[in-house]
């Protein structure tokens, strides 16, 4: 049976999907963490924002991973929810849950096998969900400074955009995407480390229709299973839904537990 705490931190992450609905690509690389000995670990993140005054303004944002690891196997669970108002006018309503198989082949090749659900009210996504597979390869470690990853892979997926008076795309479409990206991590050190992945997935039917997403952050050590964490994120829909922008930007400032 697993531990009370690993149940409880469980819940959190279901319950981030399942209260309410995420970006369009999900960076599962911060839901990676460190090498460890078998067994369980995880963390939990949460941020909020606000202002008052002559803006009425606030936003939260919680999330974790759970992680299990047995000699080259790693599984991992995380999941993310995001809700904000503006002038007591809901305009942020997000979330998403993804699974992910790990199998460390070689020291600098690893395979990983993928599915994830996603809702995003403001983008009009019902639903979104996935499967895929791909492999891993390093490019650079060293555990002092820092790292450099590249993804080679695709996946399958559903999508559902809700219906709205005067739009015509509402429905389910259903193809294929290629899944590219380039995790970059600097030390600077013991207590300050920077990050920052690429995503580029474009349909593998339409190269005129892609994705991409920048996300860099950085995380500041409060103490051990503490940190400060800065981080920005920029994702880009070269074809979105109709009525919605091409590009968002959002940044957030919060902590981390981890466990």
């Amino acid at each position: 049976m697993l531990p009370q705490k690993t149940l409880k931190a469980l819940g959190i992450l279901l319950s981030a999907f399942l209260v309410s609905p995420a970006h369009a690509i999900v960076n599962i690389e911060e839901m990676r963490g460190k090498p460890q000995q078998d067994g369980w670990r995880g963390n939990v993140s949460l941020s909020v924002s606000g202002d008052s005054g002559n803006t009425d303004k606030a936003g939260a944002s919680t999330g974790g991973q759970l992680y299990w690891q047995r000699d080259r196997i790693t599984r991992l669970i995380a999941a993310s929810y995001s809700y904000g108002e503006n002038s007591r006018t809901r305009d942020t309503n997000k979330g998403f849950i993804h699974l992910r198989h790990i199998t460390q082949q070689t020291p600098d090749m690893a395979l990983e096998i993928f599915t994830q659900a996603t809702r995003n009210e403001f983008s009009r996504l019902s639903l979104r969900t996935l499967v895929g597979a791909g492999t891993r390869l390093t490019l650079h470690e060293k555990k002092s400074t820092g790292s450099a990853y590249l993804g080679i892979g695709a996946f399958y997926l559903s999508e559902t955009l809700e219906k709205r008076a005067g739009l015509s795309d509402d429905g389910t479409e259903k193809f294929w995407r290629a899944n590219l990206y380039l995790a970059l991590r600097y030390r600077f050190n013991d207590h300050t480390r920077i990050a920052s992945t690429t995503y580029y997935q474009p349909a593998l039917n339409n190269g005129s229709d892609y994705r991409i997403l920048e996300e860099g952050n950085l995380k500041v050590k409060l103490s051990d299973a503490l940190d400060l964490k800065l981080s920005i994120e920029i994702t880009h829909d070269s074809e979105p839904p109709q009525s919605i922008e091409n590009t968002d930007i959002s940044y957030k400032t919060g902590i981390e537990y981890q466990f």
